[in-house]
């Protein structure tokens, strides 16, 4: 007689253990899996069986990360250990983080993390993050060859002197970076060159911040598929001066321009979305407007208390007449380091007579500590091109 059939409330089969469920996950999804864990703990997988042994060599992501108890030299051996061995397996994305690493690093450091950064493009790597964020000091990228057709997104934060794309001699210096496949590029923090302003030249970038960094502005060249774009010149930069704000004293003439007109306006005209912030002693902008570019796509702008103080209300008008697409405007006229006490939001009435500013301009707003005779001047400019405000 046959086994009675089980109804549906029935024993059910037992699950899968956790062990035998990832075991039955292709390696592809495996390697996969380990990018996204720190080297040396995607390392460890090699003692859970035969299959995972070599399977953190193929990792699609390879997370270096020092912590504040790591010895340098240790640190050093370790990594070139672990680069020896995974050999130069394509990397979906690299991370050299180094911010939490109490000890200074020596010259033999410098260079060693030089080379970990050169086998990364050799991975044909496509995000790359190095970052070094100790204040007393900054990594030296010394005629560093950065060209990839692989690179996508590259962050660099606490790096220090460019010579890119070198010859055998320094005279033949390029001082250029360069990438067609280039998406998102990130540089905060690091230090340019004081003789030279470094080019970038990647067309096909989506997204660009350039924040706090030291000495000369790079040249943006044609960036047509820019999407979104901030760019913050500090007093650091050589492109400020003590004893004018629009690079025409005699201690600033003359090395502005580097045979160059437009700086960064004109690489950041094809942005939809556009931040400029700088500090009150910064000229680089007003020198660019000289030469202002026509913001073709610009649909929202953000600009700092800077082009209200150093500059003139000119400036404003002359990006305003430029912007035929501009939507939304906002005006940041708050004290260095202040958060904002008061918010103004305008609305633009368009007539006939008024050709100063985007007929698309929809909202505009003010951000202030309060209503001085700065703010003043910009909000009866602002009226003039028939926008009217409320206070919240």
């Amino acid at each position: 007689m046959p086994p009675a059939r089980r109804g549906k409330r029935g024993k059910k089969a037992p699950m899968e253990s956790a062990g035998s469920s990832i075991d039955a996950l292709p390696d592809g999804v495996l390697q996969h899996i380990l990018g996204f864990l720190p080297a040396w703990d995607a390392v460890r997988t090699c003692v859970l069986a035969r299959r995972w042994r070599d399977l953190w060599m193929f990792a699609t992501g390879l997370r270096i990360i020092g912590n504040d108890d790591d010895d340098l030299e240790g640190l050093r051996e370790s990594v070139d250990h672990l680069l020896l061995t995974r050999g130069i397996a394509p990397l979906e994305t690299c991370e050299l983080r180094f911010d939490g690493i109490a000890d200074e690093f020596s010259d033999g450091d410098v260079i060693r993390v030089n080379l970990w950064f050169r086998h990364a493009i050799r991975c044909q790597v496509r995000v790359l993050l190095l970052l070094l964020t100790q204040q007393s000091q900054h990594f030296d990228l010394h005629d560093l060859h950065l060209v990839s057709r692989h690179l996508m997104e590259l962050e660099l934060v606490g790096v220090q002197h460019w010579k890119l794309a070198a010859d055998d001699c320094d005279s033949s210096l390029v001082k250029r970076i360069i990438s067609k496949s280039l998406k998102r590029l990130s540089i905060t923090a690091c230090v340019f060159s004081e003789s030279f302003h470094t080019h970038i030249h990647s067309p096909s970038l989506v997204s660009l911040l350039l924040d706090d960094n030291w000495y000369n502005t790079p040249v943006l060249e044609s960036i047509p598929s820019l999407v979104d774009a901030s760019i913050r010149v500090v007093d650091r930069s050589v492109d400020s001066c003590e004893d004018c704000d629009s690079g025409d004293c005699n201690s600033c003439n003359g090395i502005i321009h580097d045979n160059s007109n437009c700086i960064l306006l004109e690489g950041l005209s094809k942005a939809k979305n556009l931040a400029l912030i700088a500090e009150s002693k910064t000229f680089i902008f007003k020198m660019d407007l000289k030469w202002c570019p026509t913001f073709s796509k610009m649909k929202t702008l953000l600009l700092s208390d800077y082009w209200c103080v150093a500059l003139d209300l000119d400036a404003i008008t002359c990006i305003l007449k430029n912007s035929p697409l501009l939507e939304k405007l906002t005006l940041e006229l708050c004290s260095k380091g202040s958060d904002h006490k008061m918010e103004m939001k305008g609305n633009y009435i368009p007539v006939q007579e008024t050709t100063a500013i985007s007929e698309h301009l929809k909202i505009i707003v003010v951000k202030c500590d309060v209503v001085d005779e700065k703010v003043y001047k910009v909000l009866k400019l602002l009226s003039t091109c028939n926008i009217r405000f409320s206070f919240e």
